[in-house]
This record gives structure tokens, sequence and C-alpha cells, in this order.
């Protein structure tokens, strides 16, 4: 009981001193398979955001799981208050749901505890795959699993992204043992000279061979691929290239050329790093608004600019145009005018025809 008070009154002491609340813990979704007659177990996480602060079950009134055939409440009746791993399959569940094979949104409620300092808050998690709108892989067919991963580049370039994997263990959380593929072919700058060496990487370091082919180990994802990066003095601006869209698998070979639409040689026509040039975006996650602050020299205020809004899958869903304003907003409305959905999104700085900055925040209903 006094750990958990520690824990309460640090909760608190946070939000007041800091002056920006620290995320509440909630349920994530960390994998998720078939059996050979498609009953699902789905492995989840009751942790924090906040990876200094621990996991209490305690926390937790309840958590239901939304697909859609409909919705269930998970049995935490006989969870310890340690637990921060559960695996659950429909049995798990007060109404038992089921979840559509080729393709199907999970989503994780959280309702918490009522108590002075977190009561009446819910939080969600969600995971699409195969044919559902945003997914970010196919379906997981029998012997094969969905897997939470984090992608971190730097403070500003990071977030989550689920996977296909060849492993189908659970109670291993951020596993992602058999997660990736292969992409290869030739590069070529915008020229058309064909790279043979460079400094680039994705979620890995790309390598060169002796016959200028380049490998570069992806994850198994869908992909809609629009730029690489380039170590460039000590930085690694992004380098659009045209667009490739692509769906990998675990172990398998792409063959995709590659052309970069604005490099040429192996020297990237990027930006140089200014430090006057600054983009930030709060709260992160935000629940559905979020605020962007804007800081930008004298000498790049001539070039027209934009704030570009992407999904997990590289889809660009809004652009916000920038002024002489140093806040902007995004009320998480698409170019559609339709509510976009919960999620990791990436944005981008664009002065000109050059990406200036990127970062990534989290959507949360």
């Amino acid at each position: 009981m006094g750990k958990k008070l520690f824990w309460v009154l640090l909760l608190i002491m946070s939000n007041r001193l800091l002056g920006n609340p620290v995320e509440p813990p909630h349920a994530e979704i960390l994998a998720f398979k078939f059996d050979p007659v498609n009953k699902w177990e789905l492995e989840i996480g009751l942790g924090y955001l906040n990876p200094y602060l621990p996991s209490l079950r305690s926390y937790y009134d309840s958590i239901c799981i939304v697909t859609s055939s409909g919705r269930g409440r998970v049995r935490l009746e006989n969870v310890q208050d340690s637990t921060s791993i559960l695996v659950i399959t429909p049995d798990s569940l007060t109404v038992p749901v089921s979840v559509n094979s080729t393709g199907d949104q999970i989503v994780l409620y959280s309702y918490l505890s009522d108590s002075s300092h977190l009561g009446g808050i819910t939080l969600s998690d969600e995971m699409s795959y195969g044919n559902s709108s945003w997914s970010d892989c196919d379906s997981p067919p029998y012997g094969y699993s969905i897997r939470r991963f984090s992608y971190y580049f730097n403070s500003e370039d990071n977030g989550v992204y689920f996977c296909l994997s060849e492993d189908t263990t659970m109670g291993i959380p951020y596993d992602t043992s058999g997660c990736c593929a292969t992409l290869t072919g030739y590069m070529f700058d915008k020229n058309g000279k064909k790279f043979t060496s460079g400094n680039f990487k994705l979620d890995f370091p790309v390598t060169f061979n002796a016959d200028s082919t380049y490998l570069l180990r992806i994850y198994a994802m869908r992909y809609n691929l629009y730029a690489l990066r380039e170590l460039s003095d000590g930085y690694w601006p992004t380098a659009a290239i045209d667009s490739l869209n692509f769906d990998a698998h675990p172990d398998s070979v792409i063959r995709k050329d590659i052309h970069f639409i604005n490099l040429t040689g192996i020297r990237p026509n990027s930006p140089p790093s200014n430090p006057d040039l600054y983009i930030i975006n709060f709260p992160n996650p935000s629940n559905p608004g979020t605020n962007f602050f804007v800081r930008i020299p004298d000498n790049l205020r001539h070039d027209a600019g934009e704030i570009d809004i992407y999904n997990s899958i590289g889809q660009r869903v809004f652009v916000i145009p920038l002024s002489n304003a140093s806040y902007y907003k995004w009320d998480g409305i698409d170019t559609d005018g339709r509510m976009a959905a919960s999620g990791v999104y990436l944005y981008r700085l664009v002065l000109g025809n050059s990406i200036y900055k990127t970062g990534s925040m989290v959507l949360l209903k």
C-alpha cells in the first residue's frame, strides 16, 4: 500500500510541478494471433506511456475490447496487482467477441478506478490489420503473429507500429523476433546515376554489395515509402524518393529500385542544420486536437511553408499552411472532414521544397 501511495503522490507532483500531466496507465496491445481454428489470442500490457512509473493492475476498474462484431469486458478479478502483461482469449471476456480473420480493428478501452487523481479518465489503444482501414500489416495466418514495436530515431521522430512476425510466443513484451524482411535493388540519384555507397537508413542502416545493389532490413508491414535518411554533417535529414508501395512479410525479399528526387551523387540536397528552426506539438498524446509551436528564423521566412501530417502507413491526412504565426492547431480532422483514427501520426515541417524537421505524435480518442 505504501509503494502504491508513493507512485500516486509522484503522479500528482509531476502534474503540478511540470505543468504537463503524466500519462495515466492504460492497456496496450502488444501481440495478436489466431490458432488453427481462427480462435484469437491477444497479449496486452498494463503499463504507462511513461516508462519510469510502475505497472499496477489495481489502477484499472475494467478493460473493454471492441471489434467489428461487438464488445466484451476483460475479467480482472483474479489478476494480481503486480501483473504487467495479460494474454486473453474470447473466454477471458464477460461476453465473448469474435475477430474477423481477414481484417479487423481491435480497440482496448481502459476504464480507470474512480479516485482523486485518475477518476473519470478513459484511454484507448488500437490495432488494425488485413483489409481494415488504416491497417499497418496483413492479417496473420496460422503460425504468424502481429507484434507491436517502437521506432525511435530521435526525440522528435519516434512512434509505435505493428508488424507481422514468425514468432507466436506470448508473454514477452516488445518481442520483435522474426519480424524483419529485406528490401533490395539499386539506388539512383535525380540524374539517374547509380549509387555505389552512402550512409542511408530507414528502420536499419543500408549496406551496399559489390555489384552496387543495396540491402535494407525492414519490418514486415505495409509501406508507402516516400523518403530515406542520409547522414550528413552529423545529422540525418530526410531525402525524398519516388513513392514505393508494398507489403513486406517476415523473411521475404522485396526487390525495389529507389529513385531519389533531390539527391545528386552521395550528398543530399538538404538544408543545413539550424538551431533557430524549431517545431514541437503539444499535448502529445492528444485527445483529439493538438497544437504546434513553430519558430522559423528570419532568413527562411520568405519560403512558403506547411506542416504535413501523415498516418503510420505514409498517407498524408492533413496539411496546415504556415503564416507569420507561431502557434497552429490540428483538431484531428482529415482532409475529407472526417475524424482521424487513433494511432501514431508523423508530421513534417516543409519550407520551400525542403523538409526541415520531422516528428511524431499519438492521437487518442
